[in-house]
């Protein structure tokens, strides 16, 4: 997301307009103040109104950039062959070598798999997510985590899988009342259908920093996310074609796999 030797253009355009968005915003926003308390109530709420809409905007711009340079990011290629139908599952070997072989130094995710007392248990585990930044006023910093483990029965060709999800965010900010932090940690255990947890921040050059699956790299801009179903969908897809399915196999239960 950063680029060469100098200011590219789209760091540029992302300077200008946020100083253009920050400053005219700032008058339009004092401007509104004002003109309410002279009884301007429609001036007021009209300004008001477009510093919101503007701020909104620039928003929108850095989300649709981090959406743009994440979606650029390594699949696994899932391996070909024939589909197997339930009544004749692939050996239990087969199935790990698939699993394990889609592995990649470009994948944001990794594939592991060790015997279990009832079998083999499947742990895919994603790779290191972690933001920092600084701005004039705010410091901050936002981390993802994410694992699944997949049992797999032998004996039966069933699978059982259940998710373990994680975030850290910390923030410290200078105002006229003195320094301000609070910081936050959740976790949790289960299973999950269509989440992404992501954060996307923009700031001066060199003052955000990315801690990812290519290793850590120091920029104007910065993007984590962590989307489960990149990593679900070829792990299923696998298990699936090769014959293997949850114990109890239904409609709903194939949500939790994507």
């Amino acid at each position: 997301m950063s680029g060469g030797q100098g200011p590219s253009r789209d760091q540029q355009f992302a300077v200008i307009s946020r100083r253009v968005v920050f400053v005219g915003g700032s008058a339009l926003l004092i401007g509104g103040v004002l003109a309410i308390l002279n009884g301007q109530v429609v001036l007021g709420i009209a300004l008001t109104a477009v510093t919101f809409l503007a701020v909104a905007w620039r928003g929108s711009v850095t989300l649709r950039r981090g959406q743009r340079a994440l979606a650029e990011a390594e699949r696994a290629e899932v391996p070909e062959g024939a589909v197997r139908d339930a009544g004749a599952p692939a050996p239990v070997e087969d199935v790990v070598a698939q699993l394990v072989g889609m592995n990649s130094d470009g994948l944001p995710y990794q594939i592991t798999a060790s015997r279990s007392p009832d079998g083999v248990r499947v742990e895919v585990q994603w790779k290191h997510e972690e933001m920092r930044w600084q701005t004039l006023f705010v410091r901050g910093s936002q981390a993802f985590a994410w694992r699944m483990e997949v049992d797999l029965d032998p004996a039966m060709a069933h699978y059982k899988f259940v998710e373990h999800s994680g975030k850290a965010s910390v923030r410290a900010a200078a105002g006229p009342m003195g320094v301000t932090a609070y910081g936050n940690w959740t976790w949790q255990k289960g299973k999950t259908s269509g989440g992404t947890s992501a954060t996307f921040v923009e700031g001066a050059d060199g003052q955000v920093t990315v801690a990812g699956p290519a290793g850590p790299r120091t920029s104007w801009e910065g993007a984590v996310m962590i989307k489960p179903a990149d990593a679900k969908v070829p792990v299923f897809t696998v298990l699936r074609n090769n014959g293997w399915r949850p114990r109890r196999d239904w409609a709903g239960a194939r949500l939790f796999e994507k």
